[in-house]
């Protein structure tokens, strides 16, 4: 059998199993050392606990951030141990609050962030910042102080007087007495159509429950609605303002150019009157104008000369012969040559 000699061999014993046992502990607490590792310690001194017990949560506007680690006694007071999520600031005059959580009285430890500074880890927030909720000894103290402020004699005529109202009207009492019986009976014959009900409200609110995050961002959305809705009023408003405020000042200009005003609007009037009136012969000499266009387009379009012809103002004949060496037209032949057509 081979044996492992060394020098080391007891230290190297040892190295191992404290790595194998860091190992196990690692492998078994993993969640305790990753909250270790991302958690920050605190502490707060309480008058009371009020029933917070270590386990229950942290909260900081209305975020879960940690967890109660212990609940301990101080010197007459309850020192509540926390922890809390390392990426949560809490500032230097943060202040500490048991409250109920739940209908079956869960407490939390809640916490509002204060203060320019920062709450070092381990730091205890004093009682002067903390509170606790309403305790079985103040409502026992507060019971007593109401009981002692009762006015017995008034109580007391005032029982006198439910029991004399009570015998006036005893002889209605049994007529109500059978209608509340046939009341509880037809309640009674309609208990399965009840349960129904019961389980359809149930599962109407279970249902509610379920979409309670898109009933809160439909909520918040008409919220935003309106406040946009109040901004496009507000904006009307403003507008109608600026409207009434230039209508005033244009009624202003007006009259005070009134005197300027009034010879310029005759005149532009005239001008109006003239171009009705000669609206007749401007829409007569519009076809001779395209005529016109017409012929000059055609006088230019020929080559890159300009023709044209002034009527009447000397004989045709007398130009004629111009007009075709102009247009590359040969004149005709004062005398025929035999077997030549005539041009």
């Amino acid at each position: 059998m081979l044996r492992y000699r060394s020098a080391n061999l007891i230290r190297n014993g040892i190295i191992g199993t404290v790595l194998i046992t860091c190992i196990l502990l690692v492998g078994l607490q993993a969640q305790a050392f990753i909250t270790a590792a991302t958690t920050l310690p605190y502490r707060a001194r309480f008058v009371e606990a009020g029933g917070l017990r270590a386990g229950d949560d942290v909260v900081v506007s209305g975020v879960e951030v940690g967890t109660v680690s212990k609940v301990s006694l101080l010197d007459g007071d309850a020192l509540v141990e926390y922890s809390v999520d390392s990426s949560v600031r809490l500032g230097s005059a943060t202040t500490a609050h048991i409250k109920t959580g739940s209908l079956l009285g869960k407490r939390i430890l809640t916490l509002v962030s204060d203060g320019l500074g920062l709450l070092r880890p381990n730091e205890v927030i004093p009682t002067d910042r903390t509170s606790s909720p309403y305790s079985l000894t103040d409502a026992v103290g507060d019971l007593t102080t109401n009981v002692s402020g009762i006015d017995t004699d008034a109580v007391n005529r005032s029982l006198d007087l439910l029991s004399t109202t009570l015998e006036r009207i005893e002889p209605q009492l049994g007529p109500t007495f059978d209608g509340l019986t046939e009341l509880s009976r037809s309640l009674n014959d309609r208990n399965e159509s009840l349960r129904d009900l019961l389980t359809a409200t149930r599962d109407v609110t279970g249902i509610l429950a379920d979409r309670s995050a898109q009933v809160n961002t439909l909520i918040l959305d008409a919220n935003t609605l309106v406040a946009v809705l109040a901004e496009r009023r507000q904006a009307i408003v403003d507008l109608l303002a600026n409207t009434a405020a230039v209508s005033e000042q244009l009624s202003s200009l007006v009259a005070d150019n009134e005197a300027e005003l009034a010879p310029t609007l005759d005149r532009l009037n005239s001008v109006a009157a003239l171009l009705e009136e000669n609206r007749d012969n401007i829409a007569a000499a519009l076809p001779g104008l395209a005529k016109v266009a017409l012929t000059q387009g055609e006088a230019v379009s020929g080559g890159p000369f300009y023709n044209a012809f002034v009527a009447n103002l000397v004989d045709g004949h007398m130009i004629q012969p111009f007009v075709d060496q102009a247009l590359g037209v040969d004149p005709p032949a004062v005398f025929l040559v035999p077997g030549q057509e005539p041009r």
